[in-house]
């Protein structure tokens, strides 16, 4: 049985504040239903039967989002608090169920408890081919390899097209929290101690990147994925811009071009000292300051740590990681031992 929402109570201020971008506040996600609730909204807010001064404003802003509604329905894409609804091409429906929602330059990121789901613009068709391809090829040499990168790696669940969007679901386990939410939890600077075990995990996964000959461009707060149970992650987002080293890049976030080479950015072409200047950077962001130039100021990590982390790269993933943990690290903090990270997915979402 469909239920229509009852919008008789709704006042100007509360209409108004409904963002012309979320249409699904006020109506339902069923066209017929929405039609109706439009129509009794219409008949109440009409500036030529209603005398409230901000009748015409609220009239205006009710069609805005009407208009949203109707868009988003042909679409096949109708999103609740904590779900969204897709309709596939082909005419099935899927529903994703989610626990913290990113805009980020292609589309949105829905982080869920198993999964995260990537909705993409159709209009970056391109791009979402291109990580599909990215992922679909990455090697292993053996299967005691592919159980030491896996972990690193995203795994698909499925990937469809809905009228308007590009899909892609990736699965990640329920400790995996995404960097750019546990940096803020921490009120944007993390202990060095914590930083120490992210960039390490990172080196290793160049050193794998570049036995598979790709450049990931990406890798950055808003794509890599914390384990602090684990002192682990997994660089799920960012795929669309994977190249192979050496060939043309179609397309790259700004941090890529900020931090990368110049060289490399003259050429436009994969490079994996990209990679490895994102992961200096990535560092120096982790610690309050991504530019670095506060950081000995601030003494935000000891001295070792900060000079690595503020040096240029070198062009060799190995030499970048054996550097990092049989110099830095000893020379940061003396005998290595495991440090908690006290944050769960419930304090975070």
């Amino acid at each position: 049985m469909n239920v229509t929402h009852d919008v008789s109570h709704w006042s100007a201020a509360a209409l108004l504040a409904i963002p012309p971008t979320a249409p699904e506040r006020l109506f339902s996600g069923d066209a017929e239903q929405a039609r109706t609730e439009y129509r009794a909204l219409v008949a109440l807010w009409h500036p030529d039967r209603c005398a409230h001064t901000e009748a015409t404003e609220v009239f205006q802003h009710l069609n805005r989002l009407y208009a949203a509604a109707v868009d988003q329905l042909r679409a096949g894409r109708w999103q609740t608090p904590g779900l969204l609804r897709l309709q596939a091409n082909d005419g099935t429906e899927f529903r994703i169920r989610y626990r913290k929602e990113h805009a980020f330059e292609l589309g949105r990121m829905l982080i869920g408890d198993s999964i995260v789901a990537y909705v993409i613009a159709a209009e970056h068709a391109d791009l979402f081919q291109n990580a599909l391809d990215a992922i679909d090829r990455l090697p292993c040499a053996d299967p005691r390899m592919a159980a030491e990168v896996g972990r690193y790696l995203p795994e698909i669940v499925r990937h469809f097209a809905t009228a308007g969007d590009r899909v892609l679901v990736v699965r990640k386990t329920a400790d995996l929290l995404l960097l750019r939410d546990v940096l803020a939890h921490c009120g944007g600077r993390m202990d060095a101690r914590h930083v120490a075990w992210i960039v390490s995990n990172l080196l290793n996964l160049s050193c794998y990147l570049d036995y598979a000959r790709l450049a990931h461009n990406a890798i950055l707060a808003d794509t890599w994925f914390v384990s602090p149970e684990r002192h682990s992650g997994a660089l799920l987002g960012g795929w669309w811009y994977a190249v192979r080293q050496g060939e043309r890049m179609t397309a790259a976030p700004a941090a890529a071009l900020q931090y990368a080479p110049f060289e490399v950015t003259a050429r436009r072409c994969g490079d994996i000292r990209t990679d490895l200047e994102l992961i200096r950077a990535l560092g120096r962001e982790l610690l309050g300051d991504a530019s670095g130039l506060r950081l000995a100021r601030d003494k935000a990590a000891p001295q070792p740590m900060l000079d690595w982390l503020r040096l240029p790269a070198g062009d060799s993933p190995r030499h970048e990681y054996q550097t990092w943990m049989r110099q830095v690290l000893p020379d940061s903090f003396g005998e290595r031992r495991f440090v908690k990270l006290d944050i769960t997915a419930n304090d975070l979402y």
